[in-house]
């Protein structure tokens, strides 16, 4: 049986999300399998807090200098690699690029976010995940060689599986991608997330069982004043989010200004973060088991202010000196702890009328929609990872409340450096950029038997014609060749010549994309053959891949 093109991208799709998970997991592994060989002990739950507590101050201020040094010699010998295999992120890839991630420079910047993260750096393990996840459907477009659009699409569905694996969030994963990166929540591209999402999730569930990412205790929040008050509380996070965003990109610029070699920023940068967790070891790592402790109540407003003012300091230091890996969870650490500076000062106002665990959540979800920009993806996102159903009402009104206030303040979301305003369509110029090879195709002379013998096999309406050296004569319909096979006498018989349709519209391989577009604008088919050097048939465009290049054009 031959799939057509959209279901066959679904089974793409689906063993993206499957390999995916299987990187990230394996990185997941990789990550833990180093921390004891380095520490003796992967800590409680692989938590490098723990490590941190067990470590003299000198260790843990050296510790993430010394990973610094290395994650900067690993990033500057992805550098060094030739110019077609170093390549940027997946978001550069699916936004700015032609779908191509290199296979060396991703496993090089996976080495040095595992240096930098098992060090103690105050950075997420999710960044270097999704690139790996990504990396796989990088992979599949270049093995599958289809257009771009299509290979776009791939390294989509390779980070929403890296996602899902990373926070237990299929629904999160598919609308991060759709919300952040493509900016589109059309079907063509939705559809095709949400399969990967889901296979990587069927992958981690087989894998490691289920549970989610935050043990939230059991609250039933009454309705009408807890809601109306932690929407204040997307207020606050609407107002703090750009001054956190604005200290990370200060502290990129600073170390920007800095000539010196790669390693020794970095390695600067993983001082600083060291400096700063011998005074507190809960800067140490991403904070999940920090938030893990939040969520459980029980923190003094004063050690609730030191930790979230110190934790900040450390991301700027790590992050702005280059360091590789993940914005995402740390960004959650943060929403929390504003989360439960809020809860913890209310209940002091007025006790007991919002659970400190509950403003946690939604300071978490509301500080990730004033960061990202995405309060969608920030709902569904708390709400797969914390499993709280009575915190959907006010989750909402904090998470709208929270990207409304931030987007007046600041523009530019958390993702804009990796998500730049070049228009993707100068990537992206000619018919050849999108075409697809191996067309159906007869030729003159050949007998009616065989015109539906292809039919039957390709589904298409209409099959090419070239002659024996390939130039395009036009095409057959099957509307028409369905009556003259049934008034042919033999169907050994050659086809006759008046069903070829010489004026079949068609394109060059160097035709802009706007020509494309316009001539399916006048063409109802599906599919439009392209023509080289001598009207030789190259290929075809399909009007999925030219619909899924305007949408990520357009945004819409």
């Amino acid at each position: 049986m031959r799939l057509p093109g959209w279901q066959r991208t679904l089974v793409i799709a689906a063993l993206i999300g499957v390999a995916g998970a299987l990187s990230t997991l394996a990185f997941r592994e990789l990550i833990l399998y180093t921390e004891r060989v380095v520490y003796g002990t992967g800590g409680i739950n692989g938590s490098l807090v723990h490590i941190a507590q067990t470590l003299s101050w000198w260790q843990r201020m050296l510790a993430p200098a010394v990973g610094g040094v290395l994650a900067g010699l690993a990033l500057a010998w992805a550098r060094r690699q030739p110019e077609r295999e170093q390549g940027g992120d997946y978001m550069e890839a699916v936004v700015l690029g032609k779908g191509d991630l290199p296979a060396r420079a991703s496993l090089l910047r996976a080495l040095s976010a595992t240096a930098t993260v098992v060090s103690g750096g105050a950075i997420g393990r999710e960044g270097p995940m999704v690139q790996l996840a990504a990396l796989c459907g990088a992979l599949a477009g270049r093995w599958q060689q289809v257009p771009v659009p299509r290979r776009r699409l791939y390294v989509a569905c390779g980070a929403a599986a890296g996602i899902t694996t990373a926070y237990n969030a299929p629904i999160a994963g598919a609308m991060f991608v759709a919300e952040i990166v493509l900016h589109s929540l059309a079907i063509e591209s939705l559809g095709p997330l949400i399969v990967a999402a889901v296979a990587a999730n069927l992958v981690l569930a087989s894998w490691a069982g289920y549970a989610p990412v935050y043990h939230m205790p059991t609250i039933v929040l009454a309705r009408g004043a807890p809601t109306l008050l932690l929407a204040l509380l997307g207020l606050a996070a609407g107002v703090l989010a750009p001054g956190y965003l604005a200290l990370i990109d200060g502290s990129r610029k600073l170390f920007g200004r800095w000539h010196g070699p790669l390693w020794q920023k970095l390695g600067v940068g993983g001082l600083l973060a060291g400096a700063i967790s011998v005074l507190h070891p809960g800067v140490w790592g991403n904070g999940y088991s920090v938030v893990n402790a939040m969520l459980q109540g029980n923190w003094l407003w004063q050690a609730l202010l030191v930790i979230l003012v110190l934790k900040v300091l450390a991301v700027a230091a790590t992050v702005g000196s280059g360091a590789v890996g993940g914005i995402f969870t740390p960004t959650l650490f943060t929403g929390a702890a504003v989360g439960a500076l809020f809860g913890v000062l209310l209940n002091a106002w007025l006790p007991g009328l919002v659970p400190v665990p509950a403003a946690v959540a939604v300071g978490m979800g509301a500080f990730l929609a004033a960061s990202t920009h995405a309060p969608l993806m920030s709902i569904l996102m708390l709400f797969e990872m914390t499993e709280s159903y009575s915190l959907m009402v006010p989750l909402m009104a904090a998470c709208v409340l929270a990207h409304t206030v931030s987007r007046l303040l600041r523009e530019r979301s958390i993702y804009a450096v990796g998500n730049a305003a070049t228009p993707p369509a100068r990537a992206v110029t000619m018919a050849a950029d999108l075409l697809r090879t191996d067309p159906p195709v007869v030729r003159p002379g050949q007998s009616m038997l065989e015109l539906e013998q292809a039919f039957a096999r390709w589904r298409w309406q209409h099959l090419y014609v070239t002659d024996a050296g390939g130039t395009f004569l036009g095409a057959v319909s099957r509307h028409d060749f369905a009556p003259a096979l049934g008034a042919a006498s033999d169907p050994a018989q050659p086809w006759p010549a008046t069903l070829l349709r010489a004026d079949y519209p068609s394109v060059r391989d160097s035709a802009p994309f706007w020509q494309v577009v316009e001539t399916f604008a006048t063409h109802p088919g599906e599919r439009l053959p392209v023509l080289g050097e001598g009207r030789v048939l190259a290929g075809y465009v399909t009007k999925t891949d030219v619909v899924l290049m305007l949408r990520q054009i357009t945004g819409e």
